[in-house]
C-alpha cells in the first residue's frame, strides 16, 4: 500500500511541475508579446511628435526669416542723409552675400514653385515683392489687381517693369547687389577694372577708390587711421587678392550729376595738350610732328587754348584779379567765366557716347564696384559690407573709425589745400571749385548727363535731381521713357535684376 501511495504521489508532484513549466512559458511569450507591442506603439508616437515638431519648427523659422527681412529693410529704409543716405552695414543686414539672399529670397521660391507645379505659389510679403506687386497693380485694371497679387515675382516680372530712379524700398548696397551691367554697351568701363584698393591688415579691412567720389578723403583715412596700404597689380597679383578677400569691404559712392561735373573738370585738365604727365594727348611744343601722340577724341574743348595759362585767363580773368600778375589767387577762387567753357562742357555732353571713357576719371561707379577683374560674371563680385555717400563723408569716417578701431581712433583733422574743409565732406584731397560756371549749363544739358549716367543712378538708387526728373504734362511722360530704370526676372540666374531703361545713346533695353 505504501509503495502504491508513494508512486501516486509522485506522479502528482510531476504533474503539477509539468503544469507550473508551462503557464510560466506561457507567461513569459504574453510578456515578450506585450513589450514588443508597447515598443511599436511608442515608436509611432515618437516619429509623429518629431514630424509635428519639424513642421511647427520650418512654420517659425520661415515667419522669423519673413521678419528678419522686413526689419533688415526696414533699418535700410531708415538711414538718411544725416548718416550716409541709405548705407548698409554687415553688422545690420549680415553679411553681403546673406544680404543678397533676403533679398532675392521671394524671387527664387517663388520661381521654384512656378516652374515645379501648378498649385497655387507661395507669396512672401518682403518689401521688393510687394513693392513690384504695388507697381503692377498701378499699371493695370480693377480686374486683374487680385490676378496680379497672386502671381509670383518671376510672373510679374515675365515683362520688364519700368521705374524712376531712387524709388525702389531698398538700400543702396541691397540695389547694387542687383545690378546687372550689359557687358557689351560698359565694355569699355569694365575694361578699366575695379577700384584701387586701400587695405589695412590690421583690421583685416579694404577700401575702394572710387575717382571724383571722395577717394582722396578715403585713401588719407585710410593711411592715417588704419595703417592700409594700396597693394598694386591685377587681381592674379596675391598682395590685391588678400586685399579683396578682406572681412570688411567699404566704399562711398557720389550723386552722379555732381560727380559728373568733377569727372569732366578733371579729365579735361588731364588730357589737355599742355598737361605733360601720363596723357597720351600731350602735344610736344619742341616736336613739330608730334607721330607718337593720339589725337584727343573731342579737340574743340581746347580751341584757341595753347597752355594752362590760356585755359586759367578764361575762368580766372586778369582784370578780376587782386593783382593782375598774381595768379595763386585763381587756384581757389569761384569761375569768373563768361560761359565759354560752359558751351564747350554742353558740346562735350551732346557728342559723347557714354560708352568709350578716353580718360579714367570718366569711368562710373557702379564698374569699379562690381567686378574683381573687369568682367561682369557674378564669380568675380566684389563682397561689399558697407557703402556709404559722400554727403556726409566726414562724419562717416569718424564713425568707421571708432567701429573699428574704438573711442581711441586719433581721427586727424585734415584740411584742404587752402585749409579749409570742403562742404560735403571732403577732409582731404584736391578740392577746387569747379572751372565753369555752372549757372550757364542749360536743363537739357543736365537731363543728357542723367541718362549718361543712368547705370549708377539705377543700381545705386539715387534719385533724379529735379533738372532730371520731368516737368508737367507729355514733357514729364517723356522724361519718364528716356530716364527710366528696368527690373526684370532673371530665370537662369533666379534673381531680380534692375538696369538702365535706356542705354547711353538713347536705345531702349
Amino acid at each position: 500500500f505504501n509503495k502504491n501511495e508513494r508512486h501516486k504521489q509522485r506522479h502528482i508532484i510531476r504533474n503539477c511541475s509539468s503544469t507550473k513549466l508551462l503557464f510560466v512559458v506561457v507567461a513569459i511569450l504574453i510578456s515578450a508579446l506585450l513589450y514588443v507591442s508597447i515598443s511599436l506603439a511608442f515608436q509611432v508616437l515618437a516619429v509623429h511628435n518629431n514630424d509635428d515638431v519639424s513642421d511647427k519648427d520650418d512654420v517659425h523659422q520661415l515667419a522669423a526669416q519673413n521678419n528678419d527681412n522686413q526689419g533688415t529693410i526696414r533699418s535700410n529704409q531708415a538711414d538718411d542723409g544725416r548718416s550716409s543716405a541709405l548705407h548698409s552695414t554687415a553688422t545690420a543686414t549680415t553679411t553681403n552675400n546673406q544680404q543678397q539672399q533676403i533679398i532675392s529670397h521671394t524671387s527664387l521660391q517663388s520661381s521654384a514653385n512656378n516652374n515645379n507645379n501648378n498649385e497655387d505659389n507661395i507669396i512672401f510679403d518682403d518689401p521688393l515683392t510687394k513693392w513690384i506687386r504695388e507697381q503692377r497693380n498701378v499699371n493695370s485694371d480693377n480686374n486683374s489687381k487680385s490676378s496680379s497679387s497672386a502671381k509670383s515675382v518671376a510672373d510679374l516680372l515675365s515683362t520688364p517693369l519700368y521705374f524712376k530712379p531712387g524709388t525702389l524700398p531698398l538700400s543702396q548696397l541691397s540695389t547694387l547687389q542687383h545690378c546687372h551691367v550689359n557687358p557689351q554697351i560698359y565694355k569699355n568701363h569694365l575694361r578699366g577694372g575695379p577700384g584701387q584698393l586701400s587695405y589695412s591688415k590690421k583690421y583685416n579691412l579694404s577700401y575702394i577708390l572710387i575717382p571724383k567720389s571722395g577717394s582722396s578723403t578715403g585713401r588719407y583715412m585710410m593711411q592715417h587711421e588704419f595703417e592700409a596700404v594700396e597693394p598694386r597689380g591685377g587681381y592674379n597679383n596675391k598682395a590685391v587678392r588678400e586685399a579683396y578677400e578682406a572681412k570688411h569691404i567699404i566704399a562711398f559712392v557720389r550723386e552722379p550729376l555732381s560727380r559728373f561735373y568733377s569727372q569732366y573738370d578733371e579729365a579735361y585738365v588731364r588730357t589737355a595738350p599742355w598737361s605733360k604727365s601720363q596723357n597720351p594727348y600731350y602735344i610736344d611744343p619742341d616736336d613739330s610732328n608730334n607721330k607718337n601722340r593720339k589725337v584727343h577724341p573731342f579737340p574743340f574743348l581746347y580751341e584757341n587754348f595753347n597752355s594752362y595759362h590760356d585755359y586759367e585767363d578764361v575762368f580766372c580773368p586778369p582784370s578780376t584779379r587782386t593783382n593782375p600778375n598774381n595768379r595763386r589767387e585763381c587756384l581757389f577762387r569761384p569761375s569768373h567765366e563768361d560761359g565759354t567753357l560752359a558751351k564747350r562742357l554742353e558740346r562735350f555732353v551732346q557728342e559723347y557716347d557714354g560708352r568709350t571713357p578716353y580718360d579714367v576719371h570718366l569711368i562710373l561707379q557702379v564698374p569699379k564696384l562690381l567686378s574683381k577683374d573687369g568682367s561682369s560674371s557674378g564669380s568675380s563680385s566684389i563682397n561689399i559690407t558697407e557703402l556709404y555717400n559722400t554727403t556726409n563723408a566726414k562724419n562717416d569716417w569718424k564713425t568707421i573709425a571708432k567701429k573699428y578701431i574704438g573711442e581711441h581712433a586719433k581721427l586727424l583733422t585734415a584740411t584742404t589745400e587752402d585749409n579749409n574743409e570742403e562742404s560735403g565732406g571732403v577732409i582731404e584731397g584736391r578740392s577746387y571749385p569747379r572751372r565753369f560756371d555752372k549757372k550757364f549749363v542749360g536743363k537739357e544739358t543736365e537731363k543728357r548727363i542723367c541718362q549718361l549716367a543712368l547705370l549708377d543712378y539705377c543700381c545705386l538708387n539715387f534719385p533724379l535731381p529735379s533738372s532730371c526728373d520731368g516737368g508737367k504734362g507729355d514733357e514729364e511722360v517723356d522724361d519718364l521713357i528716356n530716364l527710366s530704370c528696368k527690373m526684370d526676372y532673371d530665370v537662369e540666374g533666379g534673381k531680380v535684376r534692375v538696369q538702365p531703361g535706356v542705354f547711353p545713346d538713347g536705345g531702349k533695353v
